[in-house]
């Protein structure tokens, strides 16, 4: 029988004593490829599935789990982990597969950070060697979700429908942009959706930033438009619809 040379995948960052995609110190795993284009995005150079303009380099699970060994005893002292972003890293499945099985093999949290736009017999697999799962959504109108990031939203909720119903650990993020999904209607419409799902730990605003404005242009990306994140009482406003719909707000 041929021996199989291990998966390879295309990554930009590994981004070390990550404090805020998981519990405890984790290492962030940056991966590149992403069927979406969201007008607000932050990390155009994960678009693109093959390194370019200085962002992305290949590597084998092997020399992935070698890096993120130098950080085990960070992940069991705080309860961390490793947490695989992007991108999408959904992109990617047969490395992701095979690198998450290897970190379970080390005995590492494994949590994921996704969009989830993927075929749901790839994502599946994927999700049930997870430990915790932070997912996207970004608008609940199909069209106009469509309008902002190029995709419907139909394979996205019918896929974190899927995954309420059969994971433990699940947190939703709404990358939250003024004028774009910051109206009631928008959020009562993710409440209704969400109602009930026992899975679900909580919900968690993530506010626009425009620190990656300037990757546009090393890229020869047009720049996108100026947003801006929702402050004030309106920001407090939406937590408000989110405890009245019955979600935890995080």
């Amino acid at each position: 029988m041929l021996e199989t040379s291990p998966p390879s995948g295309v990554i930009f960052q590994i981004q070390r004593w990550s404090l805020h995609d998981g519990e405890g110190i984790r290492s962030t795993v940056f991966m590149k490829g992403c069927p979406l284009r969201c007008q607000w995005c932050a990390n155009p150079e994960s678009w693109s599935a093959r390194p370019e303009a200085g962002f992305g380099f290949s590597l084998t699970v092997d020399e992935l789990i070698a890096k993120l060994r130098r950080d085990a005893i960070f992940y069991r002292e705080s309860g961390g982990g490793v947490t695989f972003s992007g991108g999408e890293p959904l992109a990617q499945p047969v490395f992701l597969h095979a690198a998450l099985e290897a970190c379970g093999e080390a005995g590492f949290h494994r949590a994921i950070e996704t969009g989830a736009y993927a075929p749901w017999e790839k994502a599946a697999p994927i999700f049930n060697l997870l430990e915790e799962v932070f997912v996207d959504i970004k608008h609940m109108n199909s069209a106009r979700h469509k309008e902002l990031t190029g995709k419907p939203n139909t394979v996205i909720l019918r896929n974190i429908s899927r995954l309420l119903e059969r994971h433990d650990n699940v947190t939703v993020r709404v990358p939250l942009v003024a004028g774009v999904n910051d109206d009631e209607a928008n959020i009562r419409a993710l409440c209704a959706f969400l109602q009930g799902a026992q899975a679900l730990r909580g919900v968690e605003f993530m506010p626009y930033h425009n620190l990656g404005v300037g990757k546009y242009t090393r890229l020869g990306l047009p720049v996108p438009p100026p947003h801006a994140a929702p402050q004030g009482r309106h920001l407090e406003k939406l937590k408000d619809l989110l405890r009245e719909g019955g979600l935890t707000v995080l």
